[in-house]
Formats: structure tokens, C-alpha cells, sequence
């Protein structure tokens, strides 16, 4: 299963939009992004993304997707809701929308899911690594198109896995992170998985592995540029 995507998006010839490199970036308006990914060439090595200057130099929060053994493909944030639902899309229109590094809806892929009274991460993780003893638990509903299911119950329960030093994608720098191990269970189908997040040091989640529902591969997210709020 791939997104709906022919090559991998390496951007060139914006530096008329973009003066300096930013490491926390923001929202690509529709006009820049989509011209951004009209005048792209595909820069991929054995399926992975090369990140070209030209990507670095872009000033949206973005990020590098990978369903399963596919090509990466680029997201770029298109819209931010309530402050924290961060809605992703690739140059043809797929969306994935995250809240908090987890991913609660997609739109276009094969399988798309909805997740309802979606889990917060990054307080669960604050919640366990001040008392490690502690697992906890959240409940939410899922939907999902293949098998067509809604409201189904997901059982999310998370504990810290391991630390980790991961390298960035744009800057080549090792960075040590935490890893949040999230295992859900959607009892009336007896579906089960595990995911993944990298946490670093200041709460971000640069890396992470989910699958989001059956029938669906892995969905592995690396971020560029995080959101910088505006």
C-alpha cells in the first residue's frame, strides 16, 4: 500500500521565498506550496528522500512520510486547528492531520481512519516519566473504510521503551531521544499493534512509527520542521 504520490518531492528554485534557514517554521500557504510542488523534480536514493538545500531553505513546518517499504514522500503543513491539530499534505492532496506527533485522521490513502477523543501524547509521556511506575490507559473511538467500521473502541496503554539517538534529516545532527511505546487494542476485532515515538528533550516528537488501523501498513513520520505556532 503507497500514498497516491509517482516520485518523491525535492523543491527547487524558491529562494526568492525564503532568505535564511528555519528550524521551526510555518504554515504553507496553498499559493507557495502547491507551486513548491509543481516545480519539484523527484530526489530519491533506494526510496529514500534526499534533503536539497533548496528543502532546507524552505520556511514550512514539514515532514517525510513512509507507508510501509514505499517511497518517502513529502508532507508540508497546510493548516493548524485548535492550536494543536496539525493537518499535513502531500503534493497530491493527500491529508493527514496529527494532534500532538499522532496521527488521528487521513484522507485520500487506501484505508483512511478517523480517531475520536484522540489520546495526548506528549501529557502521557510527561505523566510517565515523572513516576514510572505508572501505565497508563486511554480510550477512544476509531473509524476506518476498509472494512468500513465506525465508532469502534481503541484501547491505547503506553510505556517508556527505551532512550534512543536518532540523526535529523535536515541537519545531519544526533539527537537523544526517549522512546514512547503506545500498544493498542481494538477489542471486538482482536486488532493489536504497537507504535513507536521519538521524544526528545523539549517534547517534540521527531520520529514515529503507527499503524493506524487493519489492513493498513505501518505509517512511519519523520519530522523536518516543526510547527513554530503561527
Amino acid at each position: 500500500m503507497t500514498l497516491k504520490i509517482s516520485g518523491v518531492i525535492s523543491l527547487i528554485n524558491l529562494k526568492r521565498f525564503v532568505p535564511v534557514i528555519l528550524l521551526s517554521s510555518c504554515i504553507a500557504p496553498p499559493s507557495l506550496y502547491q507551486e513548491a510542488f509543481l516545480t519539484s523534480k523527484a530526489a530519491v536514493f533506494d526510496k529514500k528522500l534526499i534533503v536539497t538545500d533548496n528543502t532546507s531553505n524552505l520556511p514550512y513546518a514539514m515532514q517525510i512520510a513512509r507507508i510501509g517499504n514505499s517511497k518517502e514522500v513529502l508532507l508540508v503543513l497546510s493548516e493548524a486547528r485548535y492550536g494543536d491539530h496539525l493537518i499535513w499534505s502531500s503534493s497530491s492532496k493527500e491529508l493527514i492531520t496529527t494532534f500532538n506527533g499522532k496521527i488521528i485522521r487521513t484522507l485520500g490513502l487506501s484505508n483512511d481512519m478517523q480517531l475520536i477523543n484522540p489520546p495526548n501524547i506528549i501529557e502521557i509521556y510527561k505523566q510517565l516519566l515523572n513516576n514510572n511506575d505508572i501505565e497508563s490507559a486511554h480510550e477512544s473511538l476509531i473509524n476506518f473504510t476498509s472494512p468500513k467500521a465506525n465508532s469502534l473502541e481503541l484501547i491505547q496503554s503506553y510505556s517508556i521503551y527505551k532512550e534512543d539517538t536518532i540523526i535529523k534529516r535536515l541537519n545531519n545532527k544526533s539527537v537523544d531521544t526517549i522512546i514512547l511505546q503506545e500498544d493498542i487494542n481494538i477489542p471486538i476485532i482482536r486488532f493489536k499493534a504497537k507504535n513507536l515515538y521519538w521524544i526528545d528533550s523539549e517534547m517534540n516528537i521527531i520520529r514515529s512509527q503507527q499503524q493506524l488501523s487493519p489492513n493498513m501498513k505501518r505509517l512511519e513520520l519523520n519530522s523536518l520542521k516543526k510547527y513554530n505556532g503561527s
